[in-house]
């Protein structure tokens, strides 16, 4: 039996083998167009600003130069990666924190966390939380309402908030950038 796509037969194959070599094809191109989708999605993600003069998708290079960071001027809260052996894409998130950092006029702790080496989220732990809340909504030009949050173009959230230990913090994500590890945590870290 002989396929015919257009008026073309491929060759008289057996039907199993035709199939087999269909199905390989079609997984190739699968393959190739996750792989182009994956690389296009993340090539699109703009950097976005978070706190200060930092954006999104900044290495942990560009953020030492940009605020004249030393090697171990911070200590490590967390470096999760898979072993080298792992045979799954990269996966690194990598956090820190500046002690005493200033920003805006006020002295505070600054948590900066980097997914695969790009600038994700940011939170500053500020002396005085109300006025730095004001200070930051005049700064970046948005309100935080009566939800505590608000959005900076083109992907950015902001939004006031208290960690476990019940400090308050203003922190700032890149919400694309957070789909990206999202979505790599579902597909992946099963």
């Amino acid at each position: 039996m002989a396929l015919r796509f257009h008026g073309l037969s491929a060759l008289n194959m057996p039907m199993k083998t035709s199939t087999k070599s269909i199905a390989l094809v079609l997984l190739i191109a699968v393959a190739c167009l996750s792989a182009c989708r994956k690389e296009d999605h993340e090539a699109k993600i703009k950097p976005s600003r978070l706190i200060g003069t930092l954006y999104s998708g900044q290495s942990l290079e560009a953020v030492e130069r940009e605020l004249h960071l030393g090697a171990g001027n911070w200590q490590v809260l967390e470096d999760r990666r898979p072993l080298p052996s792992d045979p799954r894409p990269p996966f690194r998130i990598y956090t820190i924190s500046l002690k005493n950092f200033n920003e805006y006029g006020q002295n505070g702790d600054l948590v900066l966390s980097f997914f695969n080496d790009q600038l994700m989220t940011t939170m500053f732990y500020p002396a005085d939380i109300d006025s730095f809340r004001t200070v930051v909504e005049q700064k970046a030009g948005i309100s935080f309402g009566s939800t505590g949050a608000a959005e900076i173009a083109p992907s950015t959230r902001v939004w006031v908030g208290k960690d476990d230990s019940g400090r308050s913090y203003i922190g700032w994500i890149d919400k694309k950038l957070q789909v990206v590890q999202d979505a790599w945590i579902q597909q992946y870290d099963k």
